[in-house]
Order: C-alpha cells, then structure tokens, then sequence
C-alpha cells in the first residue's frame, strides 16, 4: 500500500502534476487529490494513477481494491 505522499512523490518522479493526469482523463484536480487521500474511490481514476504515474497495479498501491479495479 502506498501512502499519499509517495503516489505525490510519484508524480514528481514521473515529471507529471496531478492538474495534467485531471486534463487527461477530463476531470478537475481535487477529484484527483481525493482519490490520492483516500477520501473517495474511483475506478478510473486509480487506474490512470496506477498505470500512467506510479507504474503498479491498482491492487499493490490500494489494497482495498475491489477485483474489477485490480484488473485495470
């Protein structure tokens, strides 16, 4: 499980910020944040962090996860 400081430091790492993963995927960057700080779940979301910042699946980064999410 990664803490929201170190998917934060990911973004850092992969030279992104969370305001260009929310133009990607359409959406405004406190959706983003949420998700980070574990206020909200968000399948697609998750995704795009776990696939295109942190290089991990949904499931290593949040346990909690349910199967469908694991998947992506």
């Amino acid at each position: 499980m990664m803490k929201p400081n170190e998917i934060r430091a990911a973004f850092w790492l992969a030279e992104r910020s969370i305001k260009s993963l929310a133009d990607e995927l359409g959406l405004k960057p406190p959706a983003i944040h949420q998700v980070i700080n574990g206020e909200r779940s968000n399948p697609r979301i998750r995704a795009a962090i776990a696939e295109k910042i942190v290089g991990k699946t949904v499931s290593e980064i949040w346990p909690d996860s349910k199967p469908e999410e694991q998947a992506a």
